[in-house]
């Protein structure tokens, strides 16, 4: 049994240190809100015989660790990525767990992050594109779109997809790719109107752009905030918000700059298809989102199957409560799926509730929101945006509730009694 004291100080402390930092880092971009980037970063300390105080927000963690009678204060900006890889963050939670229940020596432990941080992508960035572009294009139908709607979303998810993955490298301008996706996408809406026979432009613009609203944000910004963690909530939140701004100037601005040479394309509500190929769309794009987030293929049997018990938990929903069903009963489902398929070797929760999730988010009530906020005479739109928080609120809920009654595991240090 290996013994877990605390490093000897000062050198094995400092590199101690210097792991943990990277790990907070990595974390941090596995997109995982603050109180659990907090829970599983102070389980990794006790695993290396140091006592750890963490404070996170979107850009930046603090750090105090006391090992014995030594206290050490750390403040590092961190990088911020939007962009979920399956395969890493499962890596990352892995290599925690492991840390935490002392499996595994701090050289062994520092190889091994090395190993998962750089990792190369899992697939060619062409695939990603086209996978983009499909899961776009289901996207529109899971909407409500139909085939043309369909068609749209695919172009402008393709561009997206370009236009994500061509600034992965420079942290600096995510959120100028709201703007330009919109930007880009909503001037792509407008040439393919006249190419195409009249289709429902909030469907198709959402499809195409889905990967890029910042509906999760906002619903993470709303589980930290329940979590009590008030300063990070509300600098997600707010990024989140700024995110939309940014996505309805993009729209505005090709907007006014297509009106300027013709007039904008009329709009026709699209007829929803049937519910049996809206289904099985559904599990094509559940193919397509294994690429796009980065999944392991041995995960993808797993991803389809937590994106269609997403979906289809949501609308049977509808059948009891109308409207948009219950998103806080589809995300306790959910949330019991991921935490009983985590309770199996090298699993983690995320790569069923994370893809799920995105079944759910509120994107296209906030897609809307901004559409409706650009007409003249919106009058619902107050409401719209007040139903987008109430969405985001009631997914989070649906999770509390879910770790309520599956508790996650917690990794104990070797030769301690688990709580």
């Amino acid at each position: 049994m290996r013994d877990t004291a605390a490093p000897s100080p000062p050198a094995d402390e400092d590199r101690a240190v210097a792991f943990l930092l990277d790990l907070a880092r990595a974390l941090h971009l596995a997109y995982l809100p603050a109180h659990v980037l907090e829970a599983l970063m102070k389980g990794a300390a006790r695993g290396l015989g140091l006592r750890l105080e963490l404070f996170t927000l979107q850009s930046f963690v603090a750090t105090e660790i006391t090992s014995g009678a030594r206290r050490r204060v750390d403040i590092e900006r961190l990088p911020f990525n939007p962009h979920w890889n399956l395969r890493r963050t499962s890596g990352v939670l892995l290599l925690t767990r492991a840390v935490a229940a002392g499996r595994l020596t701090l050289p062994e432990a520092r190889a091994e992050l090395d190993r998962v941080v750089q990792q190369p992508s899992a697939y060619p960035h062409w695939l990603v594109f086209l996978a983009y572009g499909v899961y776009s294009a289901v996207v529109g139908a899971r909407v409500g779109g139909a085939w043309r709607e369909m068609a749209v979303a695919g172009l402008i998810g393709v561009v997206a997809g370009v236009i994500h993955y061509g600034t992965l490298k420079s942290m600096r301008i995510d959120l100028q790719k709201s703007f330009l996706a919109a930007f880009l996408g909503t001037l792509l809406v407008c040439v393919l109107s006249l190419l195409l026979p009249p289709f429902d432009l909030a469907k198709a613009l959402f499809g195409g752009a889905t990967l890029l609203i910042p509906a999760m944000v906002v619903t993470l910004g709303a589980d930290e905030l329940v979590s009590e963690s008030v300063e990070a909530g509300m600098t997600r939140l707010t990024y989140g918000l700024l995110r939309f701004l940014l996505v309805g100037v993009g729209i505005t601005a090709a907007a006014r700059l297509w009106s300027f040479f013709l007039p904008l394309p009329a709009h026709l509500p699209a007829h929803a298809m049937p519910e049996p190929v809206v289904l099985a769309l559904v599990a094509l794009g559940g193919v397509a989102l294994t690429v796009c987030m980065g999944g392991r293929q041995r995960e993808l049997p797993w991803i389809v199957g937590a994106v269609l018990l997403a979906f289809g938990t949501q609308e049977l929903t509808k059948l009891f409560v109308g409207g948009r069903g219950s998103p806080l009963v589809s995300a306790f489902v959910l949330g019991v799926a991921g935490l009983l398929y985590a309770r199996l070797p090298g699993r983690t929760a995320t790569t069923i509730i994370m893809p799920g999730l995105l079944q759910l988010a509120p994107g296209f009530i906030g897609t809307q929101v901004i559409l409706a906020l650009l007409h003249p005479r919106a009058s619902s739109s107050g409401d719209s945006f007040f139903e987008l928080l109430l969405v985001s609120g009631q997914l989070v809920m649906g999770l509390v509730f879910a770790s309520a009654v599956v508790q996650p595991r917690v990794p104990t240090p070797a030769g301690e009694a688990p709580a």
